[in-house]
């Protein structure tokens, strides 16, 4: 039987804080979710196995890391980290007034998963769909695909260790005239993670189209 989420992230924890170009400033576990707050949750969107699995186990993780005090920091780039997978009663609670208002709805269906920074999460776009698709959202102006579910976003975390703004990296680029364009978050991160970790395979990182 393979490792659960939350034996990954505390393993993804463990390689952090023994990687001498990283500096952990925060790893926060949250309990197991409760029967209740499993079943409020419920009152909202029927939970997947993958939820009910990881809540099961930790209702919430918090991770946030720097690169190491000293350690060279490529030129206009960024090295650091931010996790904060919100509980399941947040997840599946009631946003109005943070992502959407009265005025603005058109981001009503949006559920944040994890809120990595102030400005920007990634949250399920619940559609009616019985396993909903993750979208990068920031906050107010933009929302994009990223062409996984819930279990795949995830994976992908544990992959990126939550690198700044990965998720732009997958999400689907916005319309433009000029064609594709590569965000300089996304050229930071397919950068500056291979210098901090060996084994980041670039290719895990596809682009939706």
């Amino acid at each position: 039987m393979g490792s659960s989420m939350l034996q990954r992230f505390k393993s993804m924890v463990s390689e952090l804080q023994s990687n001498p170009a990283i500096e952990l400033t925060q790893s926060t576990f949250k309990p197991p979710a409760t029967a209740g707050e499993l079943d409020q949750a419920r009152e909202t969107f029927k939970l997947t196995p993958a939820m009910v699995d990881f809540y099961s186990e930790c209702n919430g993780i918090t991770i946030k890391w720097e690169r190491a005090t000293g350690k060279e920091i490529p030129e206009g780039g960024l090295a650091a980290g931010s996790i904060d997978l919100r509980p399941v009663q947040e997840v599946f609670g009631d946003w109005e007034d943070e992502i959407y208002t009265d005025e603005d709805d058109q981001y009503a269906p949006l559920h944040p998963v994890d809120f990595f920074v102030p400005e920007a999460c990634a949250a399920l776009y619940l559609d009616g769909s019985p396993d909903p698709e993750v979208y990068y959202h920031y906050l107010g102006e933009d929302m994009r695909r990223m062409g996984v579910n819930f279990e795949g976003y995830l994976e992908l975390l544990l992959k990126s260790r939550g690198f700044w703004y990965w998720q732009r990296a997958v999400a689907k680029p916005p319309n433009t005239k000029r064609g594709l364009m590569i965000s300089i978050e996304e050229q930071n991160f397919r950068k500056v993670m291979p210098e901090l970790f060996p084994d980041f395979r670039d290719s895990d990182f596809k682009k939706l189209s």
